[in-house]
């Protein structure tokens, strides 16, 4: 034990809930019920954090869902076990309890970062944040980069909650963020009813964006359009096969001579019968008019018996 701390029986109604530490404001207020199981069935496992305020009153530090959870419980006694920090202790030392306390559960998720920086310019300043922990940082100890996880914060409690449990990656956030809250929740709604992936994400941001400027108009009014509409109503199509068409229809409406070319490269192809062996390309976006004729052989050895077929062709 140190001298900032001590283990001690405190009762439950003197701990004042606070939020100036609280790494996710964007969960919800009750405790998951298999914490509450959890520790009516063993006990509380890990004791909260909390500041002394005076003899008697405590500010709650770490632990706000198994506070909770033990006020759901109504235990008999009303105390609890809890890790106490002096009143003397620093803005610097209370984060640095803050900080260990979220590691435990593994390393801190952007959500958590963004918060637990936000508090640290609030108390300590950037050149003491960097000093005091430059772990969270990893290799790159660099003002941008706080900066730029701090834009994190404006993002909706609901896309939050997303980026905090690895369903957006922080680029695509960032990318996001580009948007009016309108599109940026528009499209947020569909990664959601479509389950969709990070490059599935990107690709619909892309294309909808895009042509979202094309049409002059909001990504939301675009994505009520009747094509669009039609595809999510759909009763047939699982969720899978509706994001694919709307990519599709999306990429069409945003390149309608690349996909007419693309239609009639196709039909030419097919006209030709080639045999499943043989395929050919055209150059990306038909940038230029070559194409490339591949040729598929078992073996090299039949590679070398038709040598002499493929140098004539290539001659």
């Amino acid at each position: 034990m140190n001298r900032f701390s001590i283990f001690e029986k405190v009762a439950i109604q003197s701990i004042e809930h606070s939020e100036e530490m609280n790494l996710h404001p964007f969960l919800s207020p009750e405790p998951p019920s298999t914490l509450c199981s959890s520790i009516h069935t063993l006990g509380l496992l890990h004791p909260p954090i909390l500041k002394r305020l005076t003899p008697d009153r405590y500010q709650l530090i770490c632990g706000r869902y198994r506070l909770r959870a033990l006020e759901r419980l109504n235990f008999s006694e009303n105390f609890t076990v809890a890790l106490v920090l002096n009143e003397h202790s620093s803005s610097r030392q209370v984060l640095r309890y803050v900080l260990e306390d979220q590691q435990l559960s593994g390393t801190l998720s952007p959500m958590e970062r963004a918060y637990f920086f936000s508090y640290c310019l609030k108390h300590i300043g950037i050149d003491s944040t960097i000093e005091n922990f430059p772990s969270i940082l990893g290799d790159k100890v660099q003002d941008h980069l706080i900066a730029k996880s701090l834009l994190l914060l404006d993002l909706e409690p609901e896309l939050q909650y997303d980026v905090h449990a690895g369903k957006i990656n922080e680029k695509l956030a960032l990318d996001l963020l580009q948007l009016n809250a309108t599109d940026r929740l528009a499209l947020h709604s569909l990664f959601q009813e479509l389950e969709l992936g990070g490059g599935k994400q990107k690709r619909l941001l892309t294309l909808s964006r895009d042509l979202a400027l094309q049409q002059e108009k909001t990504i939301a009014s675009l994505l009520l359009e009747h094509d669009f509409v039609a595809i999510l109503s759909h009763t047939e199509m699982n969720r899978p096969q509706k994001a694919a068409t709307l990519l599709s229809i999306l990429q069409k409406k945003l390149f309608p001579q690349s996909n007419s070319a693309e239609e009639h490269f196709k039909k030419c192809v097919n006209g030709m019968k080639l045999p499943p062996s043989c395929t050919i390309n055209h150059s990306q976006a038909f940038e230029r008019d070559e194409v490339a004729v591949t040729l598929r052989f078992e073996t090299l050895t039949e590679v070398e018996k038709r040598l002499a077929e493929i140098k004539s062709l290539t001659g």
